[in-house]
């Protein structure tokens, strides 16, 4: 299943217009987004791969199969990122998921997990990189959607939310980049509706 999710999230960024490399494996998705920093393209990239063999968490934990692993570089206008801005970037993607499958109870464990029935469901890692005057931001995101890690005490999206399909992924993703754009104050971004 996890591929039909990198399909649809192949689809959705076709369809937006929004560049993205996409690798059946690599390191991590921040290690590819790394790798293109510094670009002369002003729009962001999005960066997604089907396995990630060094995927990696806060306080070096591993993070390498999810069934969406994705990694955005926004490098337009970027506001200050703090110590607590992995937080906000948590409770956006929580927001975006409710406000598709609004059953879900979610909870928010700082400073980048999201939980659902008290089990992870979702991992954020954020990195601010200077060069110069140009700084980027890559937000990182592992999202267990179909199924989860065995090694971890983990959840998937699936559980609770029962219609998970292109329409309501895509407006998922919709949600989810609106308010990530407007966070790292990205003039991209659109309403999502």
């Amino acid at each position: 299943m996890a591929k039909i999710i990198s399909t649809w999230t192949k689809h959705w960024l076709s369809k937006k217009e929004i560049s993205f490399y996409f690798s059946d494996f690599a390191t991590s998705t921040n290690d590819l987004a790394k790798e293109h920093i510094f670009k002369s393209s002003d729009e962001p990239l999005v960066f997604l791969v089907g396995h990630q063999t060094k995927g990696r968490g806060s306080k070096n934990r591993r993070w390498e199969n999810s069934d969406l692993m994705i990694s955005f570089l926004f490098r337009k206008n970027l506001k200050e990122i703090t110590a607590s801005s992995c937080k906000d970037f948590v409770f956006d993607l929580c927001k975006s998921l409710q406000e598709v499958w609004p059953q879900l109870v979610l909870e928010v464990k700082a400073p980048n997990d999201l939980y659902l029935n008290q089990k992870k469901i979702a991992g954020l890692l954020l990195e601010v990189l200077n060069q110069g005057s140009k700084t980027v931001l890559i937000v990182g995101l592992g999202l267990n959607v179909f199924s989860c890690p065995k090694h971890l005490k983990a959840a998937y999206l699936a559980e609770q939310a029962k219609n998970i399909n292109l329409q309501n992924w895509e407006s998922f993703l919709n949600h989810l980049f609106f308010l990530w754009s407007k966070r790292a104050s990205f003039l991209y971004c659109t309403d999502p509706v």
